[in-house]
């Protein structure tokens, strides 16, 4: 009987133990967070809105919510997944 006692208290974390994994388990997802942050930022950096890489002149939303932009020459492009 004593040895499935024993055999039990193995099997649990101490306190120091589960403090550990979760501050592991909160640094990994900080580390997962901040990468995807930074694979954003230069997967995107150089994307161009208007033809020729000019700068928009105007932008506005419609009733969904997608942004229209207004470049140069008068053109109307509004920004999306293209399949």
């Amino acid at each position: 009987m004593s040895e499935a006692v024993v055999e039990e208290r193995r099997t649990q974390m101490s306190p120091r133990d589960r403090r550990r994994t979760y501050l592991i388990m909160a640094t990994l997802a900080v580390l997962l967070f901040g990468g995807g942050m930074v694979g954003y930022i230069f997967s995107f950096r150089h994307q161009q809105v208007c033809p020729g890489g000019k700068q928009w002149l105007a932008q506005s939303r419609d009733d969904l919510g997608a942004v229209t932009y207004i470049c140069p020459g008068g053109q109307t492009v509004t920004q999306g997944v293209v399949p």
